[in-house]
């Protein structure tokens, strides 16, 4: 019972983000909902230099930013997170740990 409560105040100490994986699954079709969006709203993209991949960690000195409501009323799964875009690229993150979960061309 103790290890229990061990376990459980560890999870409330490291918060949800850190306690499990998070994965973020875009649904079918909501890849070109994104791409629009962020097309018709003319969100301007930033120079990466680091290899974009599901798992890496964003540095400190690219900017992300909530995902706006138009976009989270037509792809409600993205609603938690933040996002930049590069290139052709739009890459979701987990704002606390700033890790890709998921990247949509």
């Amino acid at each position: 019972m103790r290890a229990a409560f061990s376990l459980a105040g560890l999870a409330l100490l490291l918060g949800p983000a850190q306690a499990q994986d998070t994965k973020l699954t875009i649904q079918p079709g909501h890849g070109k909902v994104i791409q629009e969006y962020v097309v018709t709203e003319r969100v301007q993209p930033v120079t990466v230099t680091i290899p974009l991949e599901i798992g890496a960690t964003i540095p400190d000195g690219i900017k992300l930013a909530p995902v706006p409501l138009g976009m989270v009323a037509k792809v409600p799964e993205v609603r938690n997170y933040e996002y930049f875009v590069a290139g052709s690229k739009v890459v979701f993150v987990e704002p606390y740990t700033r890790k890709i979960l998921q990247i949509v061309q």
